[in-house]
């Protein structure tokens, strides 16, 4: 779903300098030129540019061109140039001393690599792709500094007129390759962590697979768990289907159970039999729970992430022994308390809790009111209309014994009821 676009704090970029924007020179434009001997001869062309690309900076060092001289493909060093600008490119040595193009370790080519390529605009929050690169002279050293691309998602119609052409600072840019391209980069682009996960699910949404094949392994599984849950289904199904079986069941154990269920749901029973076994054999026990209900029903998009207390702890304790385990779900809004028998007594909120004195035991907490529970065989009506009744965030989802199952939220609710008829039914958490 799109995400609300923001402005971020960002290092000073070169492209903001007004000389050195000036005095860019594109790609094209060094092709265009003959190339000169020492004379002023010419003596070939410029096939393309090769620069040092290995993350370190974030402006690429031009090391040297591959020309055509003579039909054969040979490498001319920066140090073998006598004059490299949008006018002319010039040797200092003759074409005869000058060795065919070998790669090295750490260079790119950036006609055959990066021209037509797709790209991330980190700082835009935006896929492009590659129509022009543009070189500049930084301390008097050709470096890589801007590219000027266009929308380059994966429903791009090509063959139409190129529009919208942006020029965008290198140092802002996540370059984006095929397998086995030497583009592709161990580390994400340091900008990629502070996305929010709807940012970062627009980005996904909008790279091809390969490009979304790289992105996801290289970027930690929580984060793509969050975008994953801000996806489209047919999104998410593409994305887990594409990747191995094992980074899968990574990127599902990362996810809210509910999300995860939701997931799994949409792939064939194969592809998500093969993903269970991948995962936790406790989390694989939650999550096939989950799925063994219909949606329809309370236990098929509650979460089974629960916090639970029993009715002897005092606040203190409770609060300590949750901080221990560090329980920072979102999906965490009240604790359950059970008797000795696991049975529920009651859901006490947070603030409750954040209120009440430390020494506190939760059984004195426990009101007269019953807790607001529904088994999980309950419609999605039956679940609306209990939280419509209580005037709550959540409801507690219960077994034929009394004993806490799951929780579903409201905002589940919301997800199932999105297609229409929203603010009637739940007209309370609209005012």
């Amino acid at each position: 779903m799109p995400a609300e676009r923001r402005l971020r704090t960002r290092r000073t970029r070169l492209l903001s300098r007004p000389a050195l924007r000036k005095s860019l020179v594109s790609l094209t434009q060094i092709r265009s030129l003959a190339v000169l001997d020492p004379r002023g001869a010419a003596v070939g062309k410029v096939r393309d540019v090769v620069v040092r690309w290995d993350g370190s900076e974030p402006y690429p060092l031009v090391t040297g061109l591959v020309l055509d001289v003579g039909g054969r493909e040979a490498f001319a060093s920066t140090g073998e140039l006598r004059t490299l600008n949008g006018k002319t490119v010039a040797l200092a040595v003759p074409p005869t001393s000058l060795r065919d193009f070998t790669r090295r370790e750490g260079e790119l080519r950036l006609v055959d690599e990066v021209l037509h390529c797709q790209i991330v605009d980190v700082d835009g929050v935006r896929v492009l792709r590659a129509e022009e690169l543009w070189l500049g002279a930084v301390l008097g050293r050709m470096r890589l500094v801007a590219v000027e691309g266009v929308p380059g998602g994966r429903h791009r119609l090509w063959g139409t007129k190129q529009r919208n052409q942006q020029l965008v600072d290198w140092a802002g840019v996540q370059p984006v390759g095929d397998p086995g391209s030497q583009l592709r980069l161990r580390l994400p682009h340091e900008g990629m962590h502070r996305l929010r996960p709807g940012e970062l699910a627009d980005l996904l949404e909008g790279l091809d697979r390969a490009g979304r094949d790289e992105l996801t392994a290289s970027l930690d599984p929580g984060a793509v768990a969050d975008a994953l849950e801000e996806m489209e289904p047919e999104r998410i199904e593409d994305l887990l289907r594409d990747v191995p079986k094992e980074r899968a069941a990574e990127l599902v154990a990362a996810m809210e159970p509910d999300e995860a269920a939701d997931a799994l749901r949409d792939l064939d029973r194969p592809a998500a039999d093969a993903i269970l076994t991948a995962l936790p054999p406790p989390l694989a026990r939650q999550l096939s729970e989950i799925l063994a209900y219909p949606e329809s029903m309370a236990g098929g998009f509650m979460t089974t992430n629960l916090a639970r207390a029993s009715a002897n702890e005092t606040v203190a304790e409770l609060r300590e022994r949750l901080a221990r385990a560090g329980l920072r779900s979102p999906d965490i809004d009240g604790v359950v308390v059970v008797d000795d028998q696991g049975q529920l007594l009651a859901d006490l909120n947070l603030l409750d809790l954040f209120l009440a004195p430390f020494e506190t035991v939760l059984a004195d907490l426990v009101g007269e009111v019953p807790p607001v529970a529904v088994r999980p065989e309950a419609l999605l009506d039956e679940v609306v209309d209990r939280l419509t009744e209580a005037r709550r965030p959540s409801v507690v989802v219960v077994d034929e014994e009394g004993r806490p199952l799951g929780r579903v939220l409201a905002d589940d609710v919301i997800d199932a009821l999105r297609e229409g008829g929203l603010p009637t039914r739940l007209p309370w958490l609209f005012h």
